[in-house]
């Protein structure tokens, strides 16, 4: 689509998301990190590339604008991380994305922060009543104390507390679904991903997305120990699907190829469950044969809107009037 994004011509992918990257570390340290991944992959760390703007009125004034230059694309939002539940801007940001009404919008979070009060609710609160469509909650796997090992994370929620949060969600109209990553020796073959649905389904979740490790390009990642740990634990997803296509209890319902991205869908009982196969090469490789194509927008901790998740590439916004007020990164 094309369109003029604070008077300079520039043509988006379609179906683009908005996403608000938070600025709060996460108090995970997940050994599979997307976070980490993503500026690995690029050669870079995170703790160099992840800058913050402080000011509050400007970080929120640069958001509005963003939001407002892309309404001709009427793009979904979703707000991401670092650990938004435990981000104290996190309020306000729902507010402002429920006045821009995006067609679709979600928040991931690995969920330990939901039952904490922000500014005098709990946060799963702000989320039903901000109008938040999606729920997606990290969750490795079923058992809380394994859960605990492999995501690095003492202050998980436990079964009781994520019902708690299923319940409150759903009774606003949020659906919740859950999202595990495959892991060698954890969730790696048909029967523990059936032990995971039936876990999901006991909480009242009737979604579940089950992610292959991302890959990256050999030529460009520095090997850091996410890189490393997600080439030693990925789990090959076409096997898997290939038995699942041969089980009886799982019926497939679609396909769908993306710009780096494939996935299957299928029903398992009264679930939906999907499986995501992502290549970070494969990215670089359609971005580099549709020169100027804008894929992503991510709204950046610094307050820039970039077309990557690398703040110092593509960055789109805000307009030379706006940004030259924000603390320089």
């Amino acid at each position: 689509m094309r369109f003029d994004l604070w008077g300079q011509p520039v043509e988006v992918y379609r179906n683009a998301n908005f996403s608000i990257y938070s600025r709060q570390p996460c108090n995970a340290k997940c050994h599979f990190c997307v976070e980490e991944l993503r500026p690995a992959s690029r050669g870079r760390s995170l703790s160099v590339q992840k800058t913050v703007e402080d000011d509050d009125g400007r970080y929120f004034d640069a958001m509005a604008a963003s939001l407002e230059a892309l309404r001709p694309l009427d793009p979904t939002i979703s707000v991401t991380g670092g650990e938004p539940s435990h981000d104290p801007r996190l309020p306000r940001i729902l507010a402002l994305g429920q006045a821009h009404q995006g067609r679709k919008r979600t928040l991931t979070t690995n969920g330990s922060g939901l039952l904490q009060q922000r500014e005098g609710k709990r946060v799963i609160d702000w989320i039903v009543d901000t109008g938040i469509q999606h729920l997606n909650i990290s969750r490795a796997h079923p058992d809380h104390d394994r859960n605990a090992r492999l995501m690095v994370m003492k202050d998980g929620l436990r079964a009781d507390e994520l019902r708690s949060v299923v319940a409150a969600a759903t009774a606003g109209g949020t659906r919740v679904r859950l999202s595990c990553v495959l892991l060698e020796g954890q969730i790696d073959a048909v029967e523990p991903i059936v032990d995971y649905l039936r876990f999901a389904r006991s909480l009242g979740v009737d979604n579940v997305i089950f992610r292959q490790l991302m890959k990256t390009d050999p030529a460009a990642v520095v090997e850091n120990h996410v890189v490393k740990y997600s080439d030693r634990a990925r789990v090959r997803l076409e096997p898997l699907l290939d038995a699942l296509s041969a089980d009886a209890r799982f019926s497939f319902e679609r396909q769908i190829v993306g710009y780096y991205y494939y996935v299957e869908v299928f029903r398992f009982e009264d679930m939906d469950v999907v499986f995501e196969e992502a290549d970070l090469a494969q990215l670089e490789e359609t971005k580099r044969s549709g020169p100027g194509i804008v894929h992503e927008l991510i709204f950046h901790p610094n307050a820039r809107l970039a077309s990557t998740w690398h703040p110092w590439d593509g960055v789109l916004g805000p307009p030379p009037s706006m940004r030259a007020s924000l603390a320089t990164s």
